[in-house]
């Protein structure tokens, strides 16, 4: 059987699982500090954020999609959420209306890709930054926005249960249910059939029309909830960020280095929770050794596209792939 084809039947979960204790083992024994109880837990806390939106991420792509609003959806529905907790507007109703905007924003996503199939990349790479502008233009007065002391959002990184953070609780909440939708329910299953074959899919009388929808809806909430998170375990947030903040590229890295094929129809949440690992213990090791921006994002970049290229090595685009259309 050629390597291709034993490579493509093989679960890329454990593989990642190992290169991830791999990296480990060779940074607790080349890096000071790496292997203390308090980094192991810095690395679980600041994966968690991008660990969330890769899920979201994830489920699109199972269904054939892409979705590149996330991160302006996540980063500026925390952002106008701080600006108008600064203005008085009680909390929950601040957080409230932006899970509302994040939701709307999914819908048009979905719809727009799914009802009148225009490509993906375009949609998403429109609405985020349409996110990001908007909410910059309409929503925001200042540079810099706290999050406010002994509010809900600056305990969703304080403390924890058992020594776990809170941060890292959320996340496992959401790779758990992530796993069970797409495991175990009907819709779920119909996404990975909808990904694996489109016209299939389709001819059998599987919804996938609202099934598309479903996705890029998830896929929103999930960013605003990454979003959430992240503005609790930064404290603050400055109004610079763009619809291509680096969590966006992070997330996309966790998704295919977790195995999650773009052709779509292949991968498992298990393995987008371990690629998150795996990117958690990479920028941690770069951070300590104090290299530069550029270099990290060169280093970054260069796992990205050899991740890709193996994605697209394992899983050639065929002839059927073809005729579900394009991303």
């Amino acid at each position: 059987m050629p390597l291709r084809a034993r490579l493509g039947g093989f679960d890329q979960t454990y593989l990642v699982l190992v290169i991830t204790v791999l990296l480990a083992l060779v940074a607790g024994a080349t890096t000071t500090n790496f292997l203390t109880a308090g980094n192991f837990g810095s690395i679980l806390n600041l994966s968690a954020a991008f660990g969330i939106l890769a899920i979201g991420e994830a489920i699109v792509i199972l269904g054939k999609g892409l979705d590149l609003s996330v991160a302006g959806i996540g980063l500026g529905c925390a952002q106008a959420t701080l600006a108008f907790i600064s203005e008085g507007m009680p909390e929950w109703q601040a957080i409230a209306l932006m899970a509302g905007l994040a939701l709307a924003i999914g819908l048009v996503n979905g719809i727009l890709v799914a009802v009148f199939e225009v490509p993906a990349l375009f949609v998403t790479l429109a609405t985020g930054m349409l996110a990001i502008g908007g909410i910059d233009i309409l929503f925001l007065s200042q540079n810099v926005y706290g999050v406010p002391a002994g509010s809900f959002l600056s305990h969703l990184s304080g403390g924890g249960v058992f020594g776990v953070p809170r941060p890292v609780l959320i996340a496992g909440g959401a790779f758990l249910l992530a796993w069970l939708f797409i495991a175990y329910t009907s819709p779920g299953r119909l996404v990975r059939a909808m990904g694996d074959n489109f016209e299939t899919a389709r001819s059998t009388g599987a919804p996938v029309r609202p099934l598309q929808i479903l996705t890029y809806v998830l896929s929103a909430l999930l960013a605003a909830v990454a979003g959430f998170v992240t503005v609790s375990i930064q404290g603050s947030v400055q109004t610079t960020v763009t619809s291509f903040d680096p969590i966006l590229f992070t997330a996309l890295t966790v998704v295919v280095i977790g195995g999650v094929s773009l052709s779509g129809g292949r991968g498992t949440i298990l393995g987008v929770l371990a690629g998150a690992l795996f990117v958690g213990v990479l920028n941690n090791l770069l951070v300590l050794h104090g290299l530069s921006t550029a270099v990290q994002d060169l280093i970054r970049g260069a796992v990205l596209a050899a991740a890709i290229a193996f994605d697209a090595w394992l899983h050639p685009r065929n002839e059927e792939t073809e005729k579900s259309g394009e991303l």
